[in-house]
C-alpha cells in the first residue's frame, strides 16, 4: 500500500505525528492528497479548485507561522462566506424575505507619485 493510500483515510494523530517527525515527508503526501482530491473533482470545478490552493499557498508562504498562515486562511474563508452571504441575500431575501443590495464595493485614493528629474 503506498503512503498516500496510508494517510488517504483522515485520521488527525496519524498526520500530525506525520508532521512533526517528518516535516518534509508530510509536505509531499499533503500536496499529493490535495491534488488526488482536485483531480477527483468534477472538471468545471477543477480550475477554481487549483486557483483557491494557489491562493492558500500563496497565504502560507507569506505567513511568518502555521498559526499566522491558519488566520490568515481561516480570514479568506469567513470574507468568501460573507461575499455568499450577501449574495444569496441579495437575490432572496434575508430571513424577513426583504432583499438588500450587495455591500458597494470600497474605495480608495489613487495616489500620484512624481518621478525624480533624474531618472
Amino acid at each position: 500500500m503506498s503512503e498516500l493510500a496510508q494517510v488517504k483515510e483522515w485520521d488527525f494523530d496519524v498526520w500530525m505525528n506525520l508532521a512533526k517527525t517528518d516535516p518534509e515527508k508530510f509536505e509531499v503526501l499533503r500536496a499529493q492528497t490535495i491534488d488526488a482530491l482536485i483531480e477527483a473533482a468534477s472538471e468545471h470545478r477543477k480550475l477554481h479548485l487549483r486557483r483557491l490552493q494557489w491562493r492558500v499557498d500563496r497565504v502560507r508562504e507569506r505567513s511568518g507561522t502555521p498559526m499566522a498562515a491558519t488566520l490568515a486562511i481561516s480570514k479568506m474563508m469567513w470574507e468568501s462566506f460573507d461575499d455568499l452571504r450577501d449574495h444569496y441575500q441579495e437575490l432572496f431575501g434575508d430571513e424577513t424575505g426583504v432583499r438588500r443590495p450587495v455591500r458597494t464595493p470600497k474605495t480608495a485614493q489613487v495616489l500620484a507619485f512624481r518621478l525624480p528629474a533624474h531618472a
